[in-house]
């Protein structure tokens, strides 16, 4: 609804032909369209690690001349269409064929992804727009506002699918903390937005004033209504309007023709990894880890991110009056509920203090990049995870680049010495001979009454993962007492 969508909208607006562009943009506009477009498209590059089905890449895509010739009188046939059809005034302009031209000729692989993410969101808009009686339309407009980004958050603070500014948010019953943001809960954020539109459309009784109103507030748009003469239409106030706002509504016409004639321009969805009829929600009381989430139910926790994008760090917290609600899919949800006493223990701050106050000592060192290197490799080598890698640079991607010098913390004591020491604090004095086997080849464990897999690789400084990989000739899926573990390749 700010800064940021204002950029979008501009972006929207000017960058449909090179052209229209460079005639119609001053250099602060373009500098605008362009960091504009930079952040949509890194965001579909952050979803592509994870988010497409990468059997499915490229179904539909076409060269350039490929792409179906639609003239302008198709286009305005189809908008004039659309308008009979809605409750929405749509209105076949110049605008409006800009920013269709942009979707469809531009930007058409953001738009086949977009086609693909409502898989995932449409299913939730379109059940409380038919709670709150609003047409179905508005589902399109989280488009306009976020790019279908769960966890966009604009310059000027504003956050989520519906780009809530905080004030605002709180004012239609969201929750806003360092914790948990309510803005980016695509359930909570869709009720707010509802409740916030029916209240601009009993005010306004037009949909595009109150899509006017949404974008600028309802302060701008009376005061355009002013200025206009007291004219209560959309486009007879239109130029009266912040140039932002003169062009939300025409991207809403736009995109609400790309949602529905995609196929006309031979443009095809991008097959997600989600859909909504794939995902549960459960609802927890106690603090839950999304890394140990990770741990046991063999589910990348970025993922887990993504589908619960209200906590802020990837942690629930808990809530004896309520319960916290976590996103996953089906399959997960039996396992989950088999093993939530275990998550829930490894999960709690009780725990957390005792890793800390266990924690070997470290001291921080320089590594430099050498030529084949891997962030998994130099894990390996300083006995830590990828994570902490990029938790001590502040990074989210480190680029591998020969030379490069990147801060890791290096195990004051010999890794043998540590991970002995380790097992002996967990096992009791005098129980490390029972615990620990050692051959040319390996270092195992021998299990013992109370182990989880989890426990074990946190006392090797190693992962489940390497554990089962180890031990893929045994079904290790429940552990017994006395079960001979190789934990660690010498």
């Amino acid at each position: 609804m700010r800064n940021w969508k204002v950029i979008t909208l501009l972006w929207l607006a000017f960058s449909s032909c090179t052209h229209y562009a460079q005639q119609h943009l001053t250099p602060e506009e373009r500098a605008f369209v362009d960091r504009c477009d930079s952040l949509m498209v890194a965001h579909f590059r952050e979803l592509d690690s994870f988010t497409w089905d990468t059997s499915a890449l490229n179904v539909y895509n076409y060269e350039d001349h490929e792409k179906p010739q639609v003239s302008d009188e198709e286009l305005l046939a189809r908008i004039e269409e659309m308008d009979e059809n809605s409750p929405f005034d749509f209105v076949a302009n110049d605008a409006s064929l800009a920013m269709i031209k942009l979707y469809v000729r531009k930007r058409y692989r953001l738009t086949s992804r977009m086609l693909g993410l409502s898989t995932l969101y449409f299913p939730i808009f379109e059940t409380k727009l038919s709670a709150y009686h609003i047409p179905y339309e508005i589902k399109y407009l989280p488009i306009v506002e976020s790019a279908l980004n769960p966890k966009a958050i604009s310059r000027s603070g504003a956050g989520g699918l519906w780009q809530f500014m905080p004030p605002t948010g709180r004012d239609y019953g969201l929750n806003i903390g360092s914790m948990v943001d309510d803005r980016f809960d695509p359930y909570l954020a869709t009720e707010a937005a509802c409740k916030y539109l029916s209240k601009l459309y009993a005010i306004y009784g037009d949909w595009s004033l109150s899509l006017a109103a949404y974008n600028a507030g309802q302060g701008t748009v009376n005061k355009a209504i002013r200025r206009s003469g007291g004219h209560v239409d959309y486009w007879s106030i239109r130029e009266f309007l912040p140039k932002e706002t003169q062009n939300y509504v025409p991207a809403f016409i736009a995109v609400n023709y790309v949602m529905n004639y995609a196929s006309h321009h031979n443009i095809y969805p991008r097959v997600p990894k989600f859909f909504e009829y794939e995902m549960d929600t459960i609802h927890v009381h106690h603090r839950i880890d999304f890394g140990v989430m990770e741990n046991w139910l063999d589910y990348n926790r970025t993922k887990l991110a993504y589908l619960n994008p209200m906590y802020l760090s990837e942690i629930v917290p808990a809530s004896k009056e309520k319960g916290m609600p976590i996103k996953m899919p089906v399959k997960l949800i039996g396992r989950y509920m088999d093993l939530e006493d275990s998550i829930v223990k490894y999960s709690s701050l009780e725990y957390k203090y005792w890793v800390a106050e266990n924690q070997p000592a470290r001291e921080e060192i320089k590594h430099v990049i050498k030529s084949g290197e891997t962030l998994e490799s130099i894990a390996k080598k300083y006995y830590c995870s990828v994570q902490d890698i990029k938790a001590w640079n502040t990074l989210t991607k480190i680029r591998m680049k020969p030379g490069r010098k990147i801060r890791v913390f290096k195990l004051v004591h010999e890794p043998d010495d540590y991970k002995e020491k380790f097992v002996h604090q967990k096992a009791g004095a005098g129980e490390v001979e029972d615990v620990v086997v050692k051959d040319e080849q390996y270092i195992y464990h021998v299990v013992k009454k109370g182990d989880t897999l989890w426990d074990i690789a946190k006392s090797y400084n190693c992962s489940v993962d390497e554990i089962k990989n180890l031990n893929k000739d045994k079904d290790i899926s429940t552990l017994h007492s006395g079960t001979k573990l190789k934990v660690v390749k010498r």
